[in-house]
């Protein structure tokens, strides 16, 4: 299955295989990120483990005590006749993903967990930290190191003071580096997962298995959370929920009927966002990677 990259900042080169597409985009973000030069903004590198096929199968699959307790299909769950959720893969979300893609192939349900972190203990020096875990694995096993993986580093980025960090500029400048790295990361998991559903193929215990790739979770603090979402990050905006779009003045009223509780998906968040009035729904006007993927 051929896969052909293309770069995320320059939208004009592309690339037959990772390692020269990793190589590119790496030099290209400076290129892209620090067009505002007068603005004297560092973008530290992207760095990321490459994740494709043989990354998974070199890498998270190739434990066997993982890929034997791997689950491929949604399994209904009954306790004492009636319907119970436990894991992942019991749950109506595993069931719904199940019936939009072919038959014959299989969920790969993606967890993102996230955090910024300091490195020195001055609170000088700092890392982005993303890690993947698949939903595919028992939440026992799951909670084992070895079940998780580190999929890069995003970048951080510096002003020369306190004035440039509070400007609009910058501030959108941060937004839009985040999910295009974001986009440099998971794009190659969702390349071919286009209208003639090819989806992607992993090797599993010596045996081929056809996969979408659908990221299920992402396990973050409020702040990140609003950077994932493109909330705004305040709990005084109008609809501060990055789940819902429920007003703050009803967030603690237990009485709201079912059309007052608004949840937040692709398809409402982009149309605020392409009729220009996102602050309607407290979002920020930056354009959502996780609204491209299925």
């Amino acid at each position: 299955m051929s896969t052909s990259y293309k770069c995320p900042y320059c939208n004009i080169r592309y690339f037959s295989n990772h390692n020269s597409y990793s190589q590119h985009v790496n030099r290209c973000i400076n290129l892209y990120d620090v067009s505002t030069e007068e603005s004297n903004t560092e973008v530290s590198e992207v760095t990321d483990m490459l994740l494709d096929n043989d990354d998974f199968n070199q890498n998270l699959l190739s434990n066997p005590e993982i890929s034997q307790l791997f689950v491929y299909d949604y399994k209904k769950l009954e306790i004492e006749n009636e319907q119970s959720y436990g894991e992942q893969y019991t749950g109506n979300w595993w069931k719904k993903a199940k019936e939009s893609i072919p038959s014959i192939a299989h969920i790969l349900s993606i967890i993102l967990y996230s955090d910024a972190t300091t490195t020195d203990t001055l609170g000088k020096g700092s890392l982005h930290p993303i890690y993947i875990s698949l939903g595919n694995i028992p939440t026992w096993k799951r909670n084992k190191e070895d079940a998780k993986q580190l999929l890069g580093y995003l970048p951080i980025l510096s002003v020369k003071d306190e004035r440039e960090k509070k400007s609009s500029e910058f501030k959108k400048l941060v937004r839009e580096t985040f999910h295009n790295s974001i986009k440099f990361l998971l794009d190659p998991l969702f390349t071919n997962d286009d209208d003639d559903g090819d989806g992607i193929e992993l090797k599993i215990d010596n045996e081929i298995f056809w996969f979408f790739p659908r990221v299920s979770t992402i396990i973050c603090d409020w702040p990140e959370a609003c950077t994932f979402s493109l909330t705004y990050k305040s709990t005084n905006s109008n609809y501060p929920c990055h789940f819902c779009l429920v007003s703050k003045e009803n967030l603690n009223n237990t009485r709201l009927r079912d059309d007052q509780m608004v949840l937040r998906n692709k398809e409402n968040m982009l149309q605020y966002y392409n009729n220009g009035t996102t602050e309607k729904a407290s979002l920020e006007p930056v354009f959502n990677y996780f609204w491209n993927i299925p």
